[in-house]
This record gives structure tokens, sequence and C-alpha cells, in this order.
């Protein structure tokens, strides 16, 4: 956000910070953020206010919390939390005692963290399939119920991989 948009207070002067249709795009990034921390078991709240902060690259508490709705007193917590420990920063805005809360790392370096970690579950996943699958060819011998329709559903997920493979050279 830029510091124009910003009043004299530091408040802002608008509820939401972008237009309805921009709102639900936003609100399908922050989700799917959202969705992709909380398999790793990282915190929905924390992940939402850093979802907005990525967007929006600049926002005080206030207008985190209408984002959010989430009260001052969590929004504050975790803003404390995410800037201890680190990518994010706190500044003043000038002639106020009001805050600015920055996204300070490099989107790209994030990005390819992002690739970094779907590569390595990819490849620890084709593992552990691979595995399973000499398992499930000595229950098929034994004919147990079941054991021919997982295997055939294990040999999608692998073909799916070996196509992402292609897209990411480095997965092989």
């Amino acid at each position: 956000m830029t510091e124009d948009m910003i009043t004299e207070d530091g408040s802002g002067d608008r509820k939401h910070l972008f237009s309805d249709k921009l709102r639900k795009y936003e609100d399908k990034i922050v989700n799917f953020i959202i969705d992709i921390g909380t398999r790793k078991r990282v915190n929905p709240k924390m992940l939402q206010i850093s979802s907005y902060l990525l967007i929006h690259e600049s926002l005080t508490q206030k207008e985190l919390q209408e984002l959010t709705e989430f009260s001052m007193g969590t929004i504050s917590t975790y803003l404390s939390a995410i800037v201890g420990v680190g990518g994010f920063q706190k500044e003043r805005i000038p002639k106020t005692h009001t805050f600015r809360y920055l996204y300070s790392g490099n989107l790209e370096e994030m990005a390819t963290r992002g690739i970094d970690v779907m590569i390595s579950t990819f490849t620890s996943m084709g593992v552990y399939l691979n595995g399973k699958k000499k398992e499930l060819k000595k229950l098929m011998e034994q004919n147990k119920k079941g054991a021919e329709h997982l295997s055939q559903r294990i040999d999608e997920l692998l073909d799916t991989f070996e196509f992402y493979k292609q897209i990411f050279p480095m997965m092989s």
C-alpha cells in the first residue's frame, strides 16, 4: 500500500483496500496460502496476517483488523511473532504513533523455497508409494480385496509425479 493511501493519523480512509472484484481474488490467494501452510502445521491466523502483508506489502494493525476481522490483541501478538521470525519489519509512520508492517523479504526467494519443498515432497512420496506398490503386489497375489484398485491409484499418482518431473527436471 502506498503512503498516500494513509491518512494523517495513519489509520487509512476506507473499509476495504481493494474493490469487490479484486477482493475476491485477494481472498482466493489468502485461502490458497492458508491451505498450503496449514498442511505444514503453520498457525492459520499467522498465515492469514502474513498473506495480507505479502499481497499489500505494507499494512497497519487497523488495516489488518479490517481485512482479517481479528481482535487488535490477536493481530499485535502475531505481528510480534512474524517480525521476530524475520522477513517482515515494523516501521513508524512519520508524525504518528502508528506503525506500518512490511514484507521485507524476497518473493522470488520465497517462491523458489516453495518449489524446493514441493519437489522434496514429491520425491519422498514417490519413494514411499513405490515401496507400497511392492507390498500391494504381494497382497494382490493373495487376492486381497482392494489391493489391485489401490495399486492402480498409486500408479496414477506416480504417473502424475512423472509429469511434474518433466516440468521441473531437477526432481529427477
